[in-house]
């Protein structure tokens, strides 16, 4: 049995923080804490009060994942991290983010198709695993990627990135440090370079 020590005011002024002895638990809205009349020094168990939360807050939790994801489309991992970041007790947050895949609103398996469109011609298949990665998607599923590498996307990057600069060894080291950093692939990187070094009229010092 712990003691609630501190009900604090967030900035969001609808919902306070608790406090089970000194130790930071969640949020709770001010109805909440008036209907089962929670106060300081009251004492409680973490489970009751993950029940509470659970049972008062879950449709607002909800509300909340959905306004998050229909800005821009999140992985599993983005949206309980951002409902654990407003106070939501772990339970609860797996319980939204069942619900919120039930409805098909998230699909991490999507997120990953629809990612990898997105950065084509961009990044390569090495920066767009770490990103992802990042992002929280799981192993399993970052391992079943195959992508293609597009040679003639590469070959634009480094192009792009050679126009208007002098045509010299240090450049031509400086292109490969930038593909290596979009996560092109060594062989790939040496490929282009090799051919943009055979297509060049005057000889890379």
């Amino acid at each position: 049995m712990a003691k609630i020590t501190k009900i604090g005011e967030n900035n969001n002024a609808k919902r306070s923080s608790i406090y089970l002895d000194d130790e930071f638990v969640c949020y709770l809205n001010a109805f909440t804490i008036y209907k089962y009349k929670l106060g300081v020094g009251l004492s409680i168990t973490l489970d009751e009060l993950k029940r509470i939360q659970f049972e008062s807050e879950k449709d607002t939790a909800f509300d909340l994942a959905i306004k998050y994801i229909s800005k821009y489309q999140k992985t599993e991992n983005e949206l309980k991290d951002y409902l654990q970041k407003k106070g939501f007790l772990s339970e609860l947050c797996d319980e939204v983010l069942k619900k919120v895949k039930d409805y098909r609103y998230i699909d991490d398996k999507v997120f990953v198709e629809n990612y990898i469109k997105s950065c084509k011609g961009h990044y390569g298949i090495n920066k767009i695993k770490q990103n992802l990665k990042q992002k929280g998607i799981s192993e399993e599923l970052i391992s079943s990627i195959e992508i293609e590498e597009d040679y003639s996307d590469l070959q634009k990057i480094a192009q792009k990135y050679l126009k208007n600069k002098e045509k010299n060894a240090a450049n031509l080291q400086k292109c490969m440090k930038f593909l290596f950093s979009r996560g092109y692939s060594y062989e790939d990187i040496s490929k282009v370079m090799n051919k943009i070094k055979g297509d060049c009229d005057e000889d890379w010092q």
